[in-house]
């Protein structure tokens, strides 16, 4: 059995040492990169008023650690009298690694790693109707939460620090493992679906099948969807409770691998 898992490290090695006690053989072909915006004056400007914020809202691991770097550099002590926010528990750690006066426990994470499991969190849950948000997040992707919480009355700010783009140099390594036959391909995001159909395709002589016998594990129904609409048999796709290691090997175990 091959497995090939597409997500980026540390979570890769800690899925593979994982999958390995199972008796099952796995690859790693990374598809995303992910490159720092540079600072605009716009985007110099919302870090500079960061203590003006009632909220900072951080969407991924990524997105902290950047941000992270960013506030050390322009405030040498935290402002006070923010409420941190963090989708998943990485985001969270990340963001108290980093920042040294931002314990783990003055962070609010929800116990899912999506926007909706964030947006239940119960300090949204109240009035945010004059309230200042600042959306620290990765370029374009979902819009949910600035929807969501401009309609509970909130003044969100969007702060896209990275950009996700497809590892092209990993499209020769991609395309061998695929051609050579895979039995599962691990997918964590939309984003990533769509960057691995990109290596699939980088410079190919013609367009690859994607209706093989492969078993698609995804994190959501939402991303099940996706891979439908780009031609992926339902009946091959995996939805696991989230894109944690710990889901797709409940999600594995379910199906008696």
């Amino acid at each position: 059995m091959k497995f090939l898992i597409t997500r980026s490290e540390p979570h890769a090695s800690q899925l593979a040492s994982r999958l390995k006690s199972m008796g099952i053989e796995s690859i790693h072909t990374e598809t995303m990169s992910i490159e720092p915006i540079p600072l605009s004056g716009e985007s110099r400007s919302q870090l500079m008023n960061l203590d003006l914020f009632d909220y900072v809202v951080v969407v991924s691991a990524n997105a902290a650690y950047i941000l992270a770097d960013h506030i050390d550099r322009l405030w040498p002590q935290l402002p006070v009298g923010i409420e941190w926010v963090a989708i998943g528990k990485a985001s969270a750690l990340k963001l108290s690694e980093e920042i040294a006066e931002l314990p783990p426990s003055c962070i609010h994470t929800p116990d899912g790693i999506d926007s909706e499991a964030l947006l239940n969190l119960p300090i949204f849950k109240q009035s945010l109707d004059g309230k200042k948000v600042l959306l620290v997040k990765g370029e374009g992707g979902r819009d949910l939460i600035q929807q969501t919480l401009t309609e509970q009355g909130a003044s969100v700010t969007e702060l896209p620090l990275y950009q996700r783009v497809p590892a092209y140099h990993n499209a020769r390594i991609a395309q061998d493992r695929y051609q050579e036959g895979l039995d599962y391909i691990q997918i964590a995001s939309g984003d990533g679906f769509l960057s691995l159909l990109a290596l699939l395709n980088h410079n190919a002589a013609q367009k690859i099948r994607i209706d093989r016998n492969v078993r698609w594990i995804v994190p959501s129904e939402r991303v099940a969807q996706l891979l439908i609409s780009h031609g992926v048999n339902e009946a091959a796709i995996l939805v696991s409770n989230g894109a944690s290691n710990d889901a797709l090997i409940e999600i594995l175990t379910s199906q008696s691998v």
